[in-house]
């Protein structure tokens, strides 16, 4: 079953990746007029998922410190308030 799930989100993921891809060299070609050949338009699919993933993944490691700035100025507050009274 897990082999059946896992199966399905990378098929979900190269179906997505070409389709960008698809999008992407249709846009470059219509634009400029050269004829990119089709044999790299999953490599663009895929290198377009992978920085999204990135940019998500900056953006999460942001919001975590974030987190964790915020929980250690509340742990300090609490250690002072104990000492304080």
């Amino acid at each position: 079953m897990a082999q059946d799930i896992l199966t399905t989100i990378l098929a979900f993921i190269y179906t997505a990746g070409h389709w960008i891809g698809e999008k992407i060299v249709g846009l470059i070609q219509s634009i400029s007029g050269v004829t990119i050949p089709a044999s790299i338009v999953d490599a663009i699919g895929m290198l377009v998922i992978l920085t999204i993933f990135l940019a998500i993944a900056e953006v999460a490691k942001k919001a975590i410190w974030i987190v964790v700035a915020i929980g250690w100025v509340l742990i300090i507050v609490r250690i002072l308030m104990l000492m304080i009274g």
